[in-house]
């Protein structure tokens, strides 16, 4: 009878054992994005280090382009969003034309670091911003692109430097490249991006010339 006991917690031990072991297995993964809802699943930028960003110490005051309302920001020389006017005005995340132009689309987060250009000598170092923007309506041809964002002299204004493209959607506009995160290296720019065959792909960019175009190596 003591043997017939034993047996049985014996059993009872490795049956929550093996449970213990399956549970600690679930998560951690991201998601799999499916054709309808590639964009909903979106992650957030990566959360870059002190020393790729250039942030200030900790408890330091918060650099006034860090104080920016994206959603309803003012942004000049955006000329991705297709509009004649100098500046593309955002409300609620979209400019609010037919074929709308959204910032931050689907919980996208701005990364910040000094990395467009050098202020002159005789200016304070501020800091600059990376956000992403995209244009088309949800099931229609739609184009991402990673947009640097610099406050202007008087520090009042935000204007966009040449922005990276995301690759063109599919012919029909059902298959779309996303960018799932990106950060600032340095003055690099990298990202890890959704194609459209559904494969994901480390891509990294760099400033081609003193202007700000950037090439892809």
């Amino acid at each position: 009878m003591r043997d017939e006991l034993l047996v049985g917690v014996v059993l009872s031990l490795t049956f929550a054992t093996g449970c213990t072991s399956s549970a600690d297995s679930l998560g951690g993964d991201a998601a799999t994005s499916g054709s309808s809802s590639e964009s909903a699943n979106l992650t957030s930028p990566f959360a870059p280090s002190a020393s790729a960003t250039g942030s200030s110490e900790p408890g330091a005051e918060a650099s006034e382009i860090r104080r920016t309302d994206w959603a309803n920001a003012v942004i000049r020389n955006l000329s991705f969003c297709g509009e004649s006017d100098d500046s593309v005005a955002f409300r609620n995340g979209s400019n609010g034309f037919d074929v709308p132009c959204r910032i931050l689309p689907d919980g996208a987060q701005p990364v910040y670091a000094e990395f467009i250009v050098e202020e002159p000598a005789n200016a304070p170092s501020t800091e600059d911003a990376l956000v992403l923007v995209e244009l088309g309506n949800p099931g229609a041809a739609r184009q991402q692109a990673l947009v640097p964002v610099q406050l202007s002299d008087g520090g009042s204004g935000r204007y966009a430097w040449p922005v990276i493209k995301g690759d063109d959607s599919s012919a029909a506009g059902d298959r779309v490249m996303t960018f799932i995160s990106y950060q600032v290296v340095g003055q690099h720019v990298e990202a890890t991006v959704r194609n459209l065959d559904g494969s994901t792909e480390n891509r990294r960019w760099r400033k081609a010339d003193g202007s700000g175009n950037w090439e892809r190596y």
